[in-house]
């Protein structure tokens, strides 16, 4: 995908957002390598991000709340300040991950989600089968000693 194709879907997408729905049309990204772009501060709401390459890609205070980022690969992205609330999260890996400031309340991660180093699932609920949906988690330091994140 062209940077032009791909900030023409983006741009679909924000008018979609803006609109409700009425005008533009929601992206569709799944399988997209998405490696290294810079998508700071961007709306990703609800955008379909199932199974894309988004290593050492930049989401810093990005909007992902209510994306499908199953099976994405977040091996070393910066999520620092990103809304993930209701995101689903479902296979994903997250190792190395800038993580700090993250929003995951609601979002759902399944036993395969690696969201290994310093952050730690406390709480989920597991009223489903096949995913849990995160409740709190915590922050570890170089001590091992947690911080609570949200609860």
């Amino acid at each position: 995908m062209t940077d032009q194709e791909l900030e023409d879907i983006l741009k679909e997408h924000c008018l979609w957002l803006d609109s409700n729905g009425n005008k533009g049309k929601i992206a569709n990204l799944r399988g997209v390598d998405l490696r290294r772009e810079n998508f700071k501060a961007v709306d990703l709401r609800n955008v379909n991000l199932e199974g894309v390459d988004l290593r050492r890609a930049d989401l810093r205070g990005a909007n992902l709340e209510g994306a499908n980022l199953k099976g994405a690969d977040l091996r070393n992205v910066n999520l620092e300040g990103v809304d993930l609330k209701g995101a689903n999260l479902e296979g994903a890996n997250l190792e190395g991950a800038d993580l700090q400031g993250v929003n995951l309340e609601g979002c759902y991660v399944s036993p395969g989600t690696k969201i290994l180093g310093n952050m730690l699932i406390t709480e989920y609920y597991d009223k489903y089968p096949s995913f849990w949906i995160v409740k709190s988690w915590v922050e570890l330091d170089e001590e091992g000693l947690g911080k609570e994140l949200y609860k």
